[in-house]
């Protein structure tokens, strides 16, 4: 029977697709109090057999000029390695995040490098789930301003590809 299984043609549900667009609904309700907020994520599909390159973002609206909980946006450009066989199930990661933020001295951005783990999983009809745990440290910019270090932990992200 294990000759069996080994004979099994995979059918790959990213045959001939170029790219996904994933949103995090629990990231919009978690953080609507103050106004409009968004987490989702870019994906490009066509970049190699096990691998995919993928843009996360997010933003935050804040409450009103006391900065307390300032607006903030993320950009993080990724470079994700599935470790199976294809690119679906668990993929480790490195890459890069710029910030924008803004506090009582005005607007200011910084930069830094992230590593982490995820999964994702594709349906047969295009619909995927993704979910991920990265940490990371800024170098560039105005590091010194807020905190040094980032992490972010995805659980509920649901996707599309085309």
């Amino acid at each position: 029977s294990y000759q069996i299984l080994e004979e099994v043609e995979y059918i790959d549900p990213l045959a001939e697709k170029k790219f996904g667009i994933e949103i995090n609904p629990l990231y919009t309700i978690l953080y609507n109090e103050h106004g409009p907020s968004l987490s989702g994520t870019f994906s490009l599909f066509n970049v190699a057999k096990k691998a995919e390159i993928a843009f996360p973002f997010s933003y935050r609206s804040r409450p009103d000029s006391t900065f307390a909980d300032s607006p903030t946006a993320n950009l993080d450009i990724q470079y994700r390695y599935f470790l199976g066989k294809h690119r679906n199930g668990k993929y480790i990661m490195t890459g890069v995040r710029i910030y924008f933020g803004e506090d009582s001295r005005g607007s200011y951005e910084k930069g830094g490098i992230s590593f982490g783990i995820g999964e994702r999983i594709f349906g047969q009809r295009g619909w995927y789930w993704g979910s991920s745990i990265y940490i990371g440290k800024y170098y560039f910019g105005d590091k010194e301003r807020e905190s040094e270090s980032f992490y972010n932990a995805e659980l509920l992200k649901f996707g599309f590809i085309f």
